[in-house]
């Protein structure tokens, strides 16, 4: 059996921790989460949305959702009010700085997809991008 370290679990936790770092970090210097951009994407392709929706598009739980969404409110980049269809829930809508803010934050997820593959050349790339998709759960 190999070392621990040579596993391929262990190798690809360390590069999701490396991943995370940089993306992470990146997104900590425009004064932005992770939660964040992927609630403004969520929105970007199709909005109002109801927060159940943006969960599920997010992947995130609707508490993470609540409290990101009460960031970006208070920020001015989405806007929630009563839905016309049930005055019980609310949508969301990106507001036009929340399209500015989700065009930076995306700018910089695609930089870092460059950073977090620097150490490959295009061939490698490629290819381990299509390793990582046959990793992926059924969906």
């Amino acid at each position: 059996m190999p070392a621990t370290r040579d596993l391929p679990t262990w190798l690809l936790g360390n590069a999701a921790l490396r991943a995370h770092r940089i993306l992470s970090d990146r997104l900590a210097d425009a004064g932005a989460r992770g939660y964040e951009y992927r609630i403004l994407e969520a929105l970007s392709d199709a909005t109002p949305l109801s927060q159940v929706d943006i969960g599920s598009l997010a992947r995130l739980d609707k508490r993470d959702v609540a409290v990101t969404l009460a960031v970006l409110d208070d920020s001015g980049y989405v806007v929630r009010r009563p839905d016309p269809a049930d005055a019980r829930r609310n949508v969301v809508e990106l507001t036009d700085a929340g399209r500015a803010r989700h065009e930076e934050l995306a700018s910089i997820v695609e930089d870092v997809q460059e950073d977090v593959l620097a150490p490959l050349d295009p061939a490698d790339r490629e290819s381990f991008i299509a390793a990582l998709r046959l990793l992926q759960p059924l969906t």
